[in-house]
């Protein structure tokens, strides 16, 4: 949508990603409420970034003391993404393209310690100290199995009170409903706790360990 384009600050070059973005809903206005749950601060990362319309909100938020924007472009997906319909231009948008997009989103407020990594999910989480981060935004697979694993490793990842936020919210019948029920295995399995679920399709969980 237009608006998320404006509001990210930064008009892409990119025909095929202008065009998506302006086609596509992003959903990033009715996602900004989730930024006030980003604790004083913290230590944190967006995992699934694209082309970084969130990311530009969260790399000027100033709770954030830290932050990493972690996706694998085209370590996953090539020089092209698939063809995703609009969301990807129906696959004419370049994954390096993407990454510039996002670079640019994310520098351009020039906030100290905010840092792109190109890696999948799980790659980097599992190359993190335990306990060291104290949010983390979740938008990578929209899938079951991508979500499990996810999951598994931020039980170790995140600190005593520490927050994961997430996309994809979605009822029985919808693409991503295998998130939902990842996240509701986790939590019967761990000492993360719902903090809400399916507010305009996001959810949060908080690490109650003792």
């Amino acid at each position: 949508m237009l608006s998320d384009v404006l509001l990210s600050g930064h008009w892409p070059q990119d025909l095929s990603i202008l065009r998506a973005e302006i086609r596509g809903n992003h959903r990033v206005k009715s996602r900004l409420f989730m930024l006030r749950y980003i604790p004083p601060n913290s230590v944190g990362a967006e995992l699934g970034v694209f082309t970084g319309l969130l990311s530009s909100h969260l790399a000027k938020h100033q709770n954030a003391a830290r932050v990493t924007f972690v996706d694998p472009w085209w370590v996953e997906f090539g020089d092209y993404y698939p063809d995703w319909g609009v969301y990807t231009d129906f696959g004419r948008i370049r994954t390096r393209a993407a990454h510039a997009a996002s670079e640019r989103r994310v520098l351009q407020h020039r906030m100290p310690n905010r840092f792109i990594e190109v890696a999948s999910s799980c790659d980097w989480l599992a190359a993190q100290a335990d306990e060291s981060l104290d949010w983390v935004y979740l938008d990578t697979t929209h899938s079951y199995e991508g979500t499990k694993r996810e999951l598994a490793l931020l039980e170790r990842k995140l600190r005593r009170g520490g927050l994961i936020l997430g996309d994809d919210w979605y009822e029985e019948g919808h693409q991503h409903y295998g998130v939902s029920i990842a996240v509701n295995e986790f939590v019967k399995n761990s000492d993360f706790t719902i903090v809400f679920c399916g507010v305009r399709v996001q959810w949060i969980l908080r690490n109650s360990k003792n």
